[in-house]
């Protein structure tokens, strides 16, 4: 009989370790998707930056990895540098609504200012008023980004009833990871201000030399957006081609305020230096790397589709999408703007003029796209004009 015995440990162990293996091939897959997940959510191509998908991800995926009730990950508010509610689990939308914590304050404050991980598995601290939630066991992990704290992640009470060693070091390992990517997405948060600033400079120079471009650059790279979508082409793509709406006309900073300025038409020889202006803004942008994928429609939004233009005289598609797109845009807002020399046009004479010139001025396809796509911003209360868009402010929309 004990041979039976023998065999009954042996299968009953064989089951334990199946059942072990099961576990931890369990573990090993969902580690994999959290960090493949994770991975998505880096810097992109585009440099778009997805904050509040990576939260979600973030915290969904370390909810249900390590089978903790609750999750919170914190960002610093760049206003107050507070830390934020960016995303959590297990909480009320009250609790999460009220949550501030200043650095040094409470639990939570006092692991953002020691840069150190918290483990707490009994009794510890009592928590500060708002931080009531804070019941052993716990984990706070800071996210570091040069020398200075941006983040924090908060893990409660898993499902084990403590955290062992094991659960820590999982834990320490996907707040390792998610820390990087916080950082990367501190860094190309910076950058992206840093160029916003720059084209923002960069046009506000036209605009000071130029009152007629006034908000110009604004509505022609609000109006590429809506037509690149409507195609629709790749977000970096859409983004080249709005640095470039912003800043087709950069320029005119190099033309003399005579010739900028003049309230009738230009002598062949004040257009002659008006039409270097697209090569002087080419000088400009394309130093900075991150604008010389706009270079094109600097250089070329002044070029025909019947190779009449300038300054190179290319023709049909020779001439660069962005540059035909913007061209288009750029026409429709000079028109429907009031200039020096003429009153703005109604929007019917606009839209007649562009479809007098597709196949001459215009790419005649990008001419219907672009129609269609003012028609049905219009339909949604999008103003589309330099008229619609004073009406709006005035009317408090």
């Amino acid at each position: 009989m004990m041979w039976w015995k023998e065999i009954a440990d042996l299968k009953r162990r064989l089951n334990e370790l199946q059942s072990e293996l099961e576990k931890e091939q369990g573990k090993a897959s969902r580690l994999a998707g959290f960090l493949s997940r994770l991975q998505t959510f880096g810097i992109s191509a585009a440099g778009k930056v997805p904050h509040r998908e990576f939260a979600e991800a973030l915290v969904d995926s370390i909810h249900s990895l390590l089978l903790a009730e609750q999750v919170l990950l914190l960002r610093t508010d760049p206003d107050t540098c507070d830390f934020l509610p960016a995303s959590g689990r297990g909480f009320s939308p009250e609790t999460l609504s009220r949550l501030r914590v200043r650095t040094g304050e409470g639990i939570l404050g006092r692991a953002a200012q020691s840069l150190k991980p918290v483990v707490q598995n009994g009794p510890g601290a009592s928590p500060s008023q708002g931080e009531e939630f804070m019941t052993a066991p716990y984990l706070i992990f800071p996210f570091l980004s040069q020398a200075r704290c941006v983040g924090l992640l908060f893990i409660a009470h898993p499902r084990e009833g403590s955290f062992t060693v094991e659960g820590q070091e999982l834990a320490a390992l996907f707040a390792a990871q998610a820390a990087l990517t916080f950082e990367n997405h501190g860094f190309y948060e910076d950058l992206e201000r840093l160029r916003e600033d720059s084209m923002k400079a960069l046009v506000g120079a036209i605009k000071a030399k130029d009152i007629c471009t006034h908000n110009h650059s604004e509505r022609t790279r609000a109006l590429v957006r809506a037509v690149a979508q409507e195609i629709p082409l790749p977000e970096s793509l859409i983004r080249q081609m709005e640095r470039g709406a912003f800043l087709h006309d950069i320029g005119k900073i190099g033309i003399d305020d005579a010739i900028l300025k003049k309230p009738g038409p230009l002598s062949p020889a004040e257009y002659t230096v008006m039409k270097t202006h697209p090569a002087i803004g080419l000088q400009i942008v394309q130093p900075l790397a991150f604008l010389r994928g706009a270079g094109a429609i600097v250089l070329y939004h002044q070029e025909w589709y019947n190779g009449a233009g300038y300054p190179e005289g290319l023709a049909g598609e020779e001439i660069p999408l962005g540059a035909r797109i913007v061209q288009i845009i750029d026409a429709w807002d000079a028109m429907t703007s009031d200039r020096p020399y003429r009153k703005a046009m109604t929007k019917p004479a606009a839209i007649t003029e562009l479809r007098r010139q597709s196949g001459t001025q215009f790419d005649p396809k990008f001419v219907e796209l672009f129609l269609h796509v003012i028609d049905r911003l219009e339909h949604e209360g999008v103003p589309t004009t330099e008229e619609r868009q004073t009406a709006s402010i005035v009317n408090g929309k």
